[in-house]
Formats: structure tokens, C-alpha cells, sequence
């Protein structure tokens, strides 16, 4: 039986001792390296996810609006206080103080807002600037289908406008930021995702983005953006039972935007195209169908050969529904052209038609 003495051992052991202390340098080096403490995890996240930048850049373009409307007094009164009132001629009138927000478009003093913030019997707009200076507004155009309205505030140095991003970029889960006055709090800022784009909400003139960012009543009429801090869309509405942000806001895009703001300025109101044919009321009531009840008279409808009894199958290419037909005249501007596929007589046929602005 052979046997063993610790010199034979030696070198086994002084191997194992060598491979140990080099494995135990080795972990050491790549976990110092490439695995930080939690501390250093967490700082680095808070830095790289901060949108600082992004609000800096773009709050100084969103504004306070303060509006005085004129509303009826609908408090219950005694039959003597009406007869009194109709009798000295004195008006139950008073008014209400509405908040809301807006967005500098461009420097030389051209804020947009939604229309419901400044309301139908406005007697007088107050803008507060990030700076905290207040400026009598102007009311230069409304547009009551998309519920946007343009006011003018006159300043004697540049004001700061706001970066545009193209909205038809967005993707769903992008992050999104809401800056406005929320509850007259003052300017706030909200963060969430962009949670569905193409939104209609019964409103075809706009596909609206809907965002859980929290948007809340004072909200409206404020800046939607994109972590680079450039406007995608104007917050305008809430969908909630509370009447509180219940994760479902809606912001016009601004894709949509410019056009509308472009005419307000220029003309004091959005110019759509005209189509120039009536739907048969009855049949598309009985049958679902889109039948041309009458063409009018030097109309574009008349120009690309449309005739009454033509029944429209596609519109752009898409499936022929009411809904569509009124979005695409809805959306459309003088000179757009509609590609529509008619049935006439049993045979199909393409007309593009190009729309015009509606004839006095």
C-alpha cells in the first residue's frame, strides 16, 4: 500500500491556493466594473429619465388665460324679483370667470387656445406669461368644429414661441408631457404615455391623441410635448365620470393644428372644402348606403361628373360610410383632392373630385 507524506501534497495544494486567490480577483474586477452599487443604479436613472430640459424649454411659451363671460343667472328667485326686474328692465346677466391655458405659436404676440376657455359671450381675456406679467387679449379667429380659438396680446419685445414637432410621427407609448393651469394652481406639468392617436370622440373635424397624462380643468387650451420639449398636440378635453382625470386625455394634434391656426389669423375662420352633392337621407337610413340625392349646380361634384342616383362605394380608398364622408369634407381644404368609387348603372367607376370653398 503505497503512502502519502505532505511534501507529495504540496504542489496540489499550493495550485488549488493560486486558482482561488486569482478566481476571488477576478470577480472582484468585474463586479467593481461592470455591476455599480444601487446607489450609483438609482442616480444614473434619475438623471438619464429627467425632463427637465424638456419642460424648461417649452413652459415659457404656455400662458395662463383668465376669461369674463357673460352668463344668465339661473338662481331661483321669487316671482316678485322677476316681475321687478322686467319691469325697471334690469337683466339677470353676470359674470363668470373661466380658467384655462394657451400656447404661444409665434413671437410677435399670436396665442392659441381652445374655444370653449374664452366662451361664447366673452366680455374680456387676461393672458398671464410664464413671467408672471398679465396682457389684455384680443380675439382674432374661433373655430367652434375643432373648438380652437386664436387671441392676440401686443408686446413690444419677442415673445417666446414654441418648438413644433410633426405629430403624424408620434407612436403609441411614447412618453408625453401636459403643461397648463390646472385648477388655477398655476403652471404644472404632467407626464404620461401616448395612449391611442386617430381618436374621434363624436367629433369628425378632429382625430384627437389620447394620453394618460394627467389633464385636469384648467388643462385645456395647454401644450402637449415630446420629451425634446416641441409641441405634439393642444390638450383640450377629459373623457371622466368624476369630472376629474380619470387616465383618458385628449389633445388636438399639430398636424391639424397648423392649418387651422394659419387660417384663423388670416381670415378669423377655417376655410373647408365644399363637395357640392347631397346624401339620399332615406336610403342610407334603410340601406346604409351612400346614394347621391342631388348635384349642385357649378359644384365641384358637377365638375368631376357626379350625377344624382351614383351611389359611392370607396372614399380615398377606404370602405364608403357617413362617419367617413364627413371627416374627409370635415378635414378637407379648398382644393383637396377626394378620390371617390361610384356605382352608376351597374358598372364602377373612379372620380377624383376637388374640392372648392362653399359659393355665396
Amino acid at each position: 500500500m503505497a503512502i502519502f507524506t505532505s511534501k507529495e501534497y504540496l504542489p496540489y495544494l499550493t495550485a488549488v491556493l493560486v486558482g482561488v486567490i486569482f478566481g476571488v480577483l477576478i470577480f472582484t474586477f468585474i463586479n467593481k466594473n461592470n455591476f455599480p452599487a444601487e446607489n450609483e443604479i438609482i442616480s444614473k436613472n434619475l438623471i438619464g429619465n429627467s425632463f427637465n430640459e424638456a419642460v424648461n424649454k417649452a413652459s415659457p411659451s404656455v400662458v395662463n388665460i383668465y376669461s369674463d363671460v357673460l352668463v344668465n343667472d339661473r338662481r331661483s328667485q321669487s316671482p316678485f324679483s322677476d316681475r321687478f326686474n322686467s319691469i325697471f328692465g334690469l337683466n339677470k346677466a353676470r359674470i363668470q370667470s373661466s380658467l384655462g391655458s394657451g400656447v404661444i405659436f409665434y413671437s410677435n404676440g399670436y396665442i392659441l387656445t381652445n374655444q370653449h376657455v374664452i366662451g361664447d359671450r366673452n366680455v374680456g381675456i387676461t393672458v398671464e406669461l410664464s413671467n408672471g406679467l398679465k396682457e389684455k387679449a384680443k380675439i382674432i379667429g374661433i373655430d367652434k368644429g375643432t373648438d380652437l380659438a386664436v387671441l392676440k396680446i401686443d408686446q413690444n419685445e419677442e415673445l417666446s414661441s414654441i418648438e413644433i414637432a410633426n405629430s403624424d410621427n408620434l407612436k403609441i407609448g411614447d412618453i408625453v408631457l401636459a403643461i397648463g393651469n390646472p385648477y388655477g394652481l398655476g403652471q404644472s406639468v404632467s407626464m404620461g404615455i401616448v395612449s391611442a392617436t386617430g381618436r374621434e370622440f363624436n367629433n369628425p373635424y378632429s382625430d384627437y391623441i389620447q394620453t394618460d397624462a394627467s389633464i385636469n380643468r384648467g388643462n385645456s387650451g395647454g401644450a402637449l410635448i415630446d420629451t425634446s420639449g416641441r409641441l405634439v398636440g393642444i390638450n383640450t378635453l377629459i373623457r371622466s365620470s368624476t369630472g376629474g382625470s380619470e387616465g383618458i386625455g385628449l389633445a388636438i394634434p399639430s398636424a391639424r393644428v397648423l392649418g387651422i391656426i394659419n387660417d384663423l389669423i388670416q381670415y378669423g375662420e377655417v376655410k373647408r372644402g365644399w363637395l357640392g352633392f347631397g346624401i339620399d337621407r332615406r336610403v342610407l337610413a334603410t340601406q346604409n348606403l351612400l346614394k347621391i340625392s342631388f348635384v349642385y349646380p357649378n359644384g365641384p361634384a358637377k365638375e368631376a361628373n357626379l350625377e344624382e342616383g351614383d351611389i359611392i362605394i370607396e372614399i380615398n380608398e377606404q370602405k364608403s360610410s357617413y362617419p367617413l364622408l364627413f371627416q374627409e369634407f370635415a378635414r378637407s381644404k379648398p382644393g383637396t383632392i377626394i378620390k371617390f368609387k361610384i356605382l352608376r348603372d351597374g358598372n364602377y367607376l373612379d372620380i377624383d373630385l376637388l374640392t372648392s370653398i362653399v359659393s355665396n
